[in-house]
């Protein structure tokens, strides 16, 4: 599994290149906030649920790692055509092909599963951004590097929208809150370094505050189509319009306008000039 090879700077270095030198404490301060506010918030929701998921026993043979996937790919499917109401540890077993017995030696109960999935789909995540964003690619046209994270984020929630409808639902409930900070500092922590070492001008003089709202922007938005699936909006649409987001808020000045529209423009100015043209 690939992991770019950033380094998540510590608050009491500044971050920078060329003339883009940013302090990053303000940023680390806020994430301490969050993990306040989500550790007083969601810690209340279930009462009588411990705080922390017990220990999954990790796969140590090949075998082992047959056994854990077919029960991960399982909770999937159950979740895609049921719901979660039918993924029971049950039912998942049965579907995997596999005891109950066998199931409780990885994973002490469902949110166990819901656990390791959602650490699956972070390094998924990862993997496609690290990728993207590398220095192999800072050659590429802007517009065509924004596009190919944004279709590739698009890809990974259409695989399994239920299983990522529920994981946003569950997800700060039955991981622990440095888990999903430690994502989000990762992700921002890529988008961070491919803006330093971008040679495209970035209108934004703060990348680290950039980088934030970038990330933050495209997955509420992402998540909240996810969730209520509005209708219009298909993949193809959602994707030109976060790009165009995007792109407003990093490098373009200009309005951009939808191809559709761009392209009536241009048929009626050449209609024009072909009637005047024409001999009266």
């Amino acid at each position: 599994m690939y992991f770019s090879p950033v380094r998540v700077v510590p608050a009491s270095e500044s971050i920078g290149c060329g003339d883009r030198s940013v302090h990053s404490h303000w940023f680390h301060e806020s994430l301490a906030i969050r993990s306040r506010i989500s550790q007083e918030t969601f810690g209340k929701i279930d009462m009588a649920r411990p705080s922390t998921i017990p220990s999954r026993k990790p796969p140590r043979q090949a075998r082992a790692q047959v056994t854990v996937n077919a029960i991960l790919e399982s909770t999937v499917r159950i979740l895609e055509q049921d719901g979660l109401e039918a993924a029971t540890t049950t039912r998942i077993a049965t579907v995997a092909g596999v005891s109950v017995g066998t199931l409780y030696q990885y994973f002490s109960h469902r949110d166990a599963i819901l656990d390791a999935l959602q650490e699956r789909e972070f390094s998924r995540a990862l993997e496609m951004m690290g990728g993207v964003l590398s220095h192999d690619n800072l050659t590429l046209a802007p517009r065509e590097t924004v596009t190919a994270v944004v279709r590739g984020l698009a890809k990974l929630y259409s695989e399994s929208p239920a299983l990522h409808r529920v994981l946003t639902v569950e997800g700060l409930r039955v991981m622990k809150s440095d888990q999903v900070e430690a994502f989000d500092i990762r992700v921002i922590a890529i988008i961070r370094h491919f803006l330093n070492a971008s040679r495209t001008a970035i209108r934004r003089p703060n990348v680290e505050a950039a980088a934030f709202v970038i990330f933050q922007a495209v997955r509420a938005v992402m998540l909240g189509q996810l969730l209520e699936r509005p209708v219009g909006l298909d993949a193809e649409t959602l994707t030109n319009e976060v790009v165009d987001l995007i792109m407003r808020y990093l490098v373009e000045d200009a309005v951009i306008e939808p191809a559709p529209v761009a392209a009536a423009k241009v048929t009626r100015k050449a209609a024009k000039k072909t009637a005047k043209k024409k001999p009266s």
